[in-house]
């Protein structure tokens, strides 16, 4: 097996630094999308306080804090060492595994959850497929399976990746092409949430953001489901 690319090893160091200035025309910095992406998930997750978390592709882990609730327990992988070092640090209780980027190094049916944050569009398109089926694998069944991912429809968005020194070889994907993918394995039904339409944190924004969940015009999307019983037709 080769070895795993660490080609964000270089921007662990100054991963928010990076994006905050790929983002800094908007007026928001990571922090915003980070919180607003951890509000979706723990929307769905209210009610799962003891559940296993897999985060694929974590990084330095910056979404973390806001997922940490009682007894829920973290994994995060990563193709970069230094940044599983970084979230390591910050983290100690959860665990941080370098994998190689193609296999996921866990039994089928180990977590509740599996998620991954803007990371699809790292991939090569030929590994698309693979990488969903590899987070399906892991999942339990009735466990559910996050993508979250860039909306390319959106121009500020366009305009963000083409600013992000490590987004250079982006692809970015339709959330079609994502639901797609998921319907390939008969094993989840997914739909896709909007999310980012305005750059106010109040309350009242958050809920227009929620009414408009079903335009394909946010700045990110999450394409989700839950896996089913493959013993159940």
């Amino acid at each position: 097996m080769t070895e795993p690319k660490a080609e964000f090893d270089p921007y662990s160091q100054n991963y928010k630094k990076l994006v905050n200035q790929s983002v800094d025309f908007s007026g928001l910095t990571v922090d915003f999308f980070t919180q607003g992406k951890a509000n979706f998930l723990n929307s769905f997750l209210e009610n799962k306080q003891d559940c296993k978390i897999l985060d694929i592709g974590c990084g330095t882990g910056e979404i973390h804090s806001f997922l940490e609730k009682n007894q829920r327990q973290i994994t995060g992988v990563d193709v970069s060492t230094e940044s599983l070092k970084l979230a390591q640090g910050k983290y100690p209780s959860n665990q941080y595994l370098l994998y190689d980027g193609y296999t996921l190094p866990f039994d089928d049916n180990t977590f509740d959850v599996a998620l991954t944050i803007c990371v699809m569009h790292h991939v090569t398109p030929s590994q698309w497929q693979h990488f969903v089926d590899e987070m399906i694998r892991v999942v339990k069944p009735e466990g559910w399976v996050f993508i979250f991912e860039h909306n390319p429809y959106n121009p500020l968005t366009r305009l963000a990746v083409n600013r992000c020194p490590f987004d250079k070889d982006a692809v970015l994907l339709r959330s079609k092409k994502v639901e797609n993918l998921l319907n390939t394995t008969n094993l989840i039904r997914c739909k896709s949430d909007f999310i980012f339409f305005t750059p106010f944190k109040h309350s009242v924004f958050q809920k227009l953001d929620k009414l408009l969940s079903w335009l394909p015009l946010g700045a990110q999307y999450c394409t989700y489901g839950k896996k089913r019983n493959s013993n159940v037709v």
